[in-house]
């Protein structure tokens, strides 16, 4: 059965819970804060029957089966804390030992603070014949240990952390990470924070990650996914249909959900169909970024696409595009003037407007972005310079009816927000989605993992891409890969597949060999036909 996303795809004052009645099961995996999670479990457990004990043993038998798939029977020593996440540690031991492997259980906390769920397990651990020490008796032999263990299980912190780690924590955690060991964290490092918090601590710095049953949010951040090491989700038996209460939808978007979402263009369709798009773009001293997006729009399948740019970007736009079609503006000094009789002329027919790769700054390019505003009626595109023009505009965009996209890296995102770049890369989650919501717009915050915030407040998130696209121009290029599919696709799926697209064309470099150094916009573009290959393969 084909996945139907289109139920995201509501208006910017719907109701993100309105699911359409053709939805039969949604395979996105969700991502979620500790306190989301913790919401999720208590409806699996209160509502829907499911006892939190039954899901702590469903986690440590996953995780068992994973450390035997992965490390075989090898030496292991497990550190436990006082939580769940402790909890699940001692089924992970008591399953590792009824296999006849050798392992070294170790409990943090005081024996006292083991409560609930975490509590009967270790009950049921400790009535299996299995024993284990206490962190403090087992320190002073510490090096000696690390002659007897392969790999340590960190079962301490899950996602309740908050504020600065108390002891023994800060201790244990620097001799783990000194160790020299595989070190394999219980759904998310300790000391790492499931969410946006802040932390000046030093957590553990994980081999290996497995996240129970959801991506936690902090692995999509610069400054705690290197944390986590390689990554496994790992189920728990909790039922998709807790998740419909989430007040926040967060979604990864994959090779499975692009090739699930996208709709395929009839056999009878004919080239007005595939998409009638118009770019503004270029400025006489940055020609290059009207070629790549207009290359990357005819490309990526637009049916119909018209640039307008100055005289002399035109010139070099046609020979390297020879399928666009071009109008003309008035121009004065390197920079389009062009009359509103222009401007309205070149909306016409037109499915999609984008307006800003290499167009320049000034007076005139902010009339032609704020009368687009008001006046075109298809789905508007704000990139590059045109981004400088939204602060100035944004009561028009919040009187504006058809969608508009704006995709900002994080500066632009600074600037459109006044907030300091470093913050937008720690709390992009946050800073995006409230963006959106307040203006009602879509923003496609790129960056690794580039996120796409709707204006009824989904997200998703993108699971492709590498160091090669951190070039010039790559931002053109996905513009105009944006440009092509708004077209003919909702636009919450054109947005968070052209995301994907773009990133997967640069993999592909990467699976053939390719250095990072080497991939370039213009060799991402030539790349286009096979990444599209995503919808056939299947």
């Amino acid at each position: 059965m084909k996945y139907l996303f289109c139920l995201f795809e509501v208006a910017a004052s719907g109701n993100i819970h309105e699911y359409d009645d053709r939805i039969k099961r949604v395979s996105a995996m969700r991502i979620v804060t500790g306190e989301e999670m913790a919401s999720v479990e208590a409806i699996t457990m209160n509502k829907i029957g499911l006892p939190g004990v039954v899901l702590m043993e469903n986690a440590g038998r996953e995780i068992a089966r994973k450390l035997i798939e992965q490390y075989g029977h090898k030496r292991y020593l497990i550190l436990i804390g006082a939580g769940n996440n402790g909890g699940d540690g001692f089924v992970v031991a008591r399953m590792l030992r009824e296999q006849g492997i050798q392992v070294i259980t170790c409990i943090v906390a005081e024996e006292h603070q083991y409560t609930g769920d975490a509590k009967l397990h270790k009950r049921i651990y400790e009535q299996s014949g299995y024993r284990w020490k206490y962190w403090h008796d087992l320190e002073p032999d510490w090096m000696e240990i690390l002659c007897h263990i392969d790999v340590i299980v960190d079962a301490m912190l899950g996602t309740g952390v908050r504020g600065a780690l108390k002891d023994p924590y800060p201790e244990i955690i620097e001799k783990v990470n000194q160790s020299q060991r595989d070190i394999v964290s219980i759904d998310l490092p300790s000391g790492v924070p499931a969410d946006e918090s802040e932390f000046d601590y030093e957590p553990i710095q994980a081999d290996q990650t497995y996240c129970l049953q959801l991506m936690k949010l902090s692995y999509f951040l610069e400054a705690t996914k290197p944390f986590y090491g390689k990554t496994d989700v790992l189920p728990i038996g909790v039922p998709p249909a807790t998740f419909k209460h989430l007040e926040k939808q967060r979604c990864i978007w994959g090779e499975e959900e692009v090739f699930n979402s996208w709709l395929k263009p009839s056999s009878f369709a004919h080239k007005g169909k595939n998409g009638r798009v118009g770019i503004i773009a270029g400025h006489q001293d940055m020609p290059g970024a009207a070629s790549l997006v207009t290359s990357a729009a005819v490309q990526s399948g637009a049916g119909l696409t018209t640039v307008a740019a100055v005289t002399s970007v035109k010139s070099l736009v046609s020979s390297h595009v020879k399928e666009a079609m071009f109008a003309t503006f008035t121009e004065r000094e390197g920079h389009l003037e062009p009359t509103e009789e222009e401007l309205l002329q070149f909306y016409e027919n037109k499915d999609v407007l984008t307006i800003g790769p290499g167009i320049g700054r000034g007076d005139s390019i902010k009339k032609i972005v704020a009368h687009a505003i008001e006046y075109f009626e298809g789905t508007l595109l704000l990139d590059a310079d045109a981004l400088h023009c939204i602060n100035e505009c944004l009561s028009l965009i919040r009187e504006r009816s058809a969608p508009l996209i704006i995709t900002p890296h994080p500066g632009e995102m600074s600037m459109l927000t006044n907030v300091d770049t470093g913050q937008i890369k720690k709390r992009r989650f946050e800073i995006a989605e409230a963006f959106a919501r307040e203006n009602g717009i879509y923003v496609v915050l790129k960056g690794p993992h580039t996120i796409v915030a709707m204006p009824n407040g989904f997200i998703t998130v993108n699971m492709s891409g590498n160091e090669g696209l951190a070039k010039g121009g790559t931002g053109d290029v996905l513009t105009g890969i944006i440009t092509a599919l708004a077209a003919r696709q909702t636009t919450q799926v054109a947005l968070s597949t052209s995301v994907y697209l773009h990133g997967y064309a640069a993999d592909l470099f990467k699976k053939d060999s390719w250095s990072a150094d080497n991939i370039t916009p213009s060799y991402l573009i030539e790349k286009l036909p096979e990444a599209f290959k995503v919808f056939t393969t299947k």
